[in-house]
């Protein structure tokens, strides 16, 4: 779907008769096969963002290229997204489309199931299409605008495995002697979208000071699946195997309702704005969560008190459940942004910050049940078995941005952000050492990025009386940010299922990407 709009949108591009240096720049781009390989891309790669992070992804083909400082005002319909006063300062009704083409994403966990066992995730992936526009005015000289947009906040997909077959001196030496065979194996799967409608009202209250309101509904869906399994072979008279598994597969969607408030202020060439959105409210969902967790001969202590010398005996368990047509609850936090725009004769230089506020612990889904479980007196707590967490730490971002013209038709732009991870560790404080446990029964949480990224982007924007073309180039990067392993295979024991514990380890995140906007005037209010 997302590759077909984004072939409409350039047919409707090419077939516009721009002149001179745009029907050129048309005509080497098809000439190269340019064209074509974006068509490709955007049609059959998927798409990809991150999880834990609210500026991924900017909006607006003008606030794109500045790298999203819009909230001090730009005079386009973007506003709808950042501060919806700001809309009171357009003088025309237009349609924007914008798409973020990326040609390449990298994603390397470093020991990620254990030392020299890296864990990668490489795509090649397409951001959706993201639509905005403003209604046309009854009166020209209404000091009501209504504007719309439709956008993806949130598009995340990370698939990864790793195996590893190996000797390891597992079991006493008296049990089985020399090393045992082993193998350990693990994969991951999760897909996280979001998509956003948008529907803004600005009023002027007069030369100088605006205010409006955005509502948005955001509607999310998340499906994720996880696996690992580990296999010994003991080096007694039978060979005994001894195996254990365990298995994630959650999926879930959600409906949330958030409001943002926008005040902005102009004065000559200065225009200055604050935008804040409130907590959302819950307007429903369901989802299903599936959990097993099964051990064959495995070595297990079955003395419950600590306090008592250990019983050890080799043994089969099992844990299982599965429940549907859960309810759902997902939170999105309080934010507060600012900005200011400068505009001199030829340049415009734009700032802007957002705050977002935490969230404490929460669940997504709490099902409630008895899990099965053999034998009956396995130390298990089946109300955390298939308990899903969330909770977000507090974040700001900046971002700021320069735009030049070289003419009335061309202008160059550029511009920074930051884009932090509101993941919260809080999560992994309270997991058990699994060193301290026989039984995974922890509750679970599907967040994976937890590191922090920087955008640079640079552009240009080619102009007609009604109609602008954008084009960019991005390129995104990391800092060295601690990840928690996905698996362990390394010094694998038996009273923690035959893994390693896990250990907190480092990931690097990488993209380059192409940009591309076009906005269509419909109408001057000053026709």
């Amino acid at each position: 779907m997302h590759g077909i709009v984004l072939l409409y949108n350039l047919e409707i591009v090419l077939k516009t008769p721009f002149s001179g240096y745009l029907e050129g720049f048309y005509e080497i781009m098809i000439k190269n096969g340019l064209a074509l390989t974006l068509l490709l891309m955007s049609i059959f790669v998927h798409s990809f963002g991150q999880d834990t992070h609210y500026w991924t992804y900017r909006y607006g083909t003008r606030a794109v290229l500045l790298g999203g400082p819009a909230v001090g005002g730009l005079e386009d319909n973007s506003s709808v997204i950042y501060n919806p006063a700001l809309l009171s300062l357009v003088k025309s009704t237009s349609i924007s489309l914008n798409s973020n083409v990326y040609q390449v994403v990298n994603i390397t966990a470093k020991n990620g199931a254990g030392p020299g066992q890296d864990v990668t995730s490489n795509q090649f992936s397409a951001v959706p299409i993201t639509v905005s526009g403003l209604l046309r005015k009854k009166k020209i000289d209404s000091r009501w605008t209504f504007g719309y947009a439709i956008i993806v906040p949130t598009e995340f997909t990370f698939k990864a495995t790793a195996r590893e077959a190996a000797l390891k001196a597992i079991v006493n030496e008296t049990e089985s002697p020399s090393m045992e065979e082993y193998v350990g194996q693990f994969s991951i799967n999760t897909r996280l979208s979001e998509n956003m409608g948008a529907f803004a009202i600005a009023y002027r209250i007069n030369d100088h000071w605006s205010l409006g309101l955005t509502n948005q509904i955001t509607y999310r869906s998340h499906n994720y699946n996880k696996n690992e399994l580990s296999r010994m072979i003991l080096n007694n008279a039978f060979s005994s195997l001894v195996s254990t598994s365990e298995s994630q597969s959650i999926e879930y969607t959600h409906l949330r309702y958030a409001p943002k408030l926008g005040f902005s202020f102009v004065s000559g060439r200065w225009s200055a704005g604050v935008a804040i959105v409130s907590p959302s409210i819950n307007l429903g969902g369901s989802g299903t969560i599936a959990r097993d967790i099964n051990a064959s001969y495995l070595l297990v202590n079955l003395e419950p008190n600590p306090n008592l010398p250990p019983n050890f005996s080799r043994i089969s368990l099992d844990a299982n459940d599965r429940k549907t047509k859960l309810s759902t609850v997902y939170k999105s936090p309080l934010s507060i942004s600012a900005g200011f725009a400068y505009r001199a004769p030829r340049t415009l230089i734009a700032v802007s910050a957002e705050w977002f506020d935490k969230i404490s612990l929460y669940n997504i889904m709490s099902p409630e049940g008895e899990v099965f479980k053999r034998p009956a007196t396995l130390n298990l707590d089946s109300k955390k078995f298939l308990e899903l967490n969330a909770s977000n730490k507090s974040v700001t971002n900046f971002a700021v941005g320069v735009e030049h013209a070289l003419s009335d038709k061309v202008s160059l732009s550029t511009g920074f952000r930051t884009n932090n991870s509101f993941y919260d560790k809080v999560f992994d404080d309270r997991i058990n050492d699994r060193n301290k446990r026989n039984v995974n029964n922890n509750p679970l949480n599907l967040d994976i990025s937890s590191w922090n990224i920087y955008h640079v982007v640079i552009g240009g924007t080619f102009k007609q009386e009604r109609r602008d073309l954008s084009i960019g180039l991005n390129f995104s990067w990391a800092d060295e940010g601690a990840i928690k392993q996905f698996a362990n295979f390394d010094q694998p024991t038996e009273s923690t299922f035959l893994l390693g514990q896990k250990l907190t380890t480092t990931a690097d995140f990488f993209s380059y990407g192409i940009l591309l906007g076009y906005t269509f005037r419909i109408r001057s209010s000053e026709q």
